[in-house]
Order: structure tokens, then C-alpha cells, then sequence
């Protein structure tokens, strides 16, 4: 008798998602995308943007406020992690007393020391993002307290492929360094909370061209092979519409094609804007074919919007494109 492994938990249903991908190609915008519809389906929804990123006070028209939690909407906030904010943070904690931070780690040839040589800088900028999945309502961390959890759902705007790899991976980068001691037990508990299938997932975000398809090919690969972070699925962000409503429609197509010809003027304009946009579909849909065929992973697609200058309405439109994950 065979045992059916239980499905795989929606997005959702983790604690942490974590959204990868090239630069440009609207990592921010699914990120703010999924934040909304959590927030929506009364999830408190934090986006923790890595490397000192703004975007989403930007989208919701407010003012950046740095490394403090904002609310943007109701169930929705944001915090902006810049490593030396991180850095401070979690030493002052350790150490106890701020003027050892400041005479020791602050000074010029020390601190580039430990941030470069043994990259606290990533592992400790991922850190405060497990420090926000265990904070309960009393301001207490960890397992051990009873209170609610502060967050629902952290989701993590990640840097650019590459430090976005190496901030995934700092955690075991750490533990081979270190071996034993308290860094080497924060990075485990780190590593261990990205590497849980049932608490954290990742999403690679890209676009429908042949450059951003294979970066996103090498990315997931490079994933499964330096990280531990289970990969759910692929955003095709961008994606040009489909021009016909049916079948019967794309047959009459050259018909009405040439006539519009034929009749010069606006009518042949518009059927040469038709026509450009038929080829960015063929060419759109040629890569996502290559995607699902290299790497095997669900794919949602992400229409191109009217209004590229996107506000808190828009982030609306694209969770609800995102939906079927969650």
C-alpha cells in the first residue's frame, strides 16, 4: 500500500517568503503584491526590505522612516534592514553595554575586520529577519513564551541575485568558519529556520526575456545547491497579454490584418501595434516554456500593467494575480 505524502503547504501557510531575483525585474512589486493580499485576508504582514531598500514607503506614498517598523494599511508594515543597523542592534544586545560597540566594532580597522573577513553583515541582516518570525506581543523572542507572535507573515525583499545568494547562504558560511561557539549557534538556529520546508519558502521573481530566463535558470539552480531554501515556484512579472479571446479570433486574424492594410492611415497603424504585440507574446511565451521545462517548478504569470508607476492599488491587482500560491 502506498502513502500519499501530504501536499506541500501554501505560501501562505509559511512563516517566512522570501522573493528572489535579477535586478529590474520587479522583485519589490510581487513582494508588495503578496504583502497586500496577506494583509487583506487579516494576516499582520510585515516586508522586510534587505539592504537598506525604501520601496514600499515609495509605493505607498510615505515618507521612509528607516530602520523602525512603519505601518503602510491596516495589517501591513514594512522595516528597511541596513546591515549596520542589524550590526549595532544585535551586538548592543550581546555585549550588554553600547560603549563597548562603539569603542570596539565602530573603530575604523576592527569593524571592516569582522564584517568582511567573517561577513557578519549578512548573516546578522538575515538574522533580524528570524528575529521578526520570533517575535511574540510581549516583546520576548523564541519558542519559549506563550504570547502570539507579532507577525504572521514576514515576507523578504531580497537583494540582487548574487548578494541575495550570499545573504542565503551566510548562515552555513558562518558555521563553517566558526564551528562552535555563540555566532556559530545563531547561525545554525538561522539556517535552520530557512532550510524548514513548513516555515519558509522561496519565490524567484523574473521576466518573460531570454537574459532575465537564464539568470533565473542559473539562480534556482545555484539555490538548491548553496542554500537549503525550498524553491515554490516562479512570477513571470511583465507578461504581455494575450491578444485574442479565442481561437475562432486568431483565425481571423490576417484577415482583418489585411484589411487594415489596405485601408492605410490609423487602421494600418493599429494593426501594425497589433502585430508587435502578437511577436512580444510568441517571444514571452517561448520563454516560459523554457522555464518550465528547465526547471520544473509551478509558474504564476504576472501581467504587463497599464500604469507602470505602481501605488497601493496596483501592488492590489498584482496579489490578486499571485493568488492561486496562497
Amino acid at each position: 500500500m502506498t502513502v500519499k505524502s501530504p501536499p506541500p503547504p501554501s505560501l501562505f501557510e509559511r512563516r517566512v517568503v522570501v522573493v528572489v531575483g535579477k535586478g529590474g525585474v520587479g522583485k519589490s512589486t510581487v513582494s508588495g503584491g503578496l504583502a497586500s493580499l496577506a494583509a487583506a485576508r487579516g494576516k499582520r504582514t510585515i516586508v522586510a526590505e534587505m539592504n537598506g531598500a525604501e520601496t514600499m514607503c515609495a509605493l505607498f506614498d510615505r515618507e521612509p522612516v528607516g530602520y523602525e517598523v512603519d505601518e503602510l494599511a491596516t495589517n501591513l508594515f514594512t522595516l528597511s534592514i541596513r546591515a549596520e543597523d542589524a550590526i549595532e542592534e544585535y551586538l548592543v544586545r550581546m555585549l550588554r553595554f553600547r560603549i563597548l560597540y562603539e569603542v570596539v566594532f565602530r573603530n575604523r580597522y576592527i569593524g571592516p575586520f569582522m564584517n568582511g573577513v567573517m561577513g557578519l553583515s549578512d548573516l546578522i541582516s538575515v538574522g533580524k529577519v528570524m528575529d521578526l518570525e520570533w517575535e511574540r506581543t510581549d516583546g520576548s523572542h523564541g519558542e519559549e513564551s506563550e504570547a502570539p507572535r507579532t507577525w504572521d507573515l514576514v515576507i523578504v525583499d531580497a537583494p540582487a541575485t548574487g548578494h541575495g545568494l550570499s545573504l542565503l547562504h551566510a548562515p552555513q558560511s558562518m558555521m563553517d568558519v566558526t564551528r562552535v561557539g555563540p555566532l556559530f549557534n545563531n547561525a545554525r538556529s538561522i539556517r535552520d529556520l530557512l532550510a524548514d520546508r513548513e516555515r519558509t519558502a522561496a519565490v524567484i521573481v523574473t521576466l518573460a526575456e531570454e537574459m532575465p530566463v537564464s539568470e533565473t535558470i542559473e539562480l534556482a539552480n545555484r539555490l538548491r545547491e548553496r542554500s537549503d531554501v525550498g524553491i515554490d515556484g516562479i512570477v513571470v512579472n511583465g507578461v504581455p497579454p494575450q491578444l485574442f479571446s479565442s481561437p475562432e479570433v486568431a483565425e481571423r486574424w490576417p484577415e482583418v490584418a489585411e484589411r487594415g492594410r489596405a485601408l492605410g492611415g490609423v487602421a494600418a497603424a493599429a494593426v501594425a501595434d497589433a502585430e508587435r504585440a502578437l511577436r512580444d507574446r510568441v517571444r514571452a511565451d517561448k520563454h516560459i516554456a523554457t522555464l518550465r521545462q528547465e526547471l520544473d517548478l509551478p509558474l504564476i504569470e504576472v501581467p504587463l500593467l497599464a500604469h507602470r508607476d505602481l501605488d497601493a492599488a496596483g501592488l492590489a491587482v498584482v496579489g490578486k494575480h499571485l493568488e492561486p500560491w496562497t
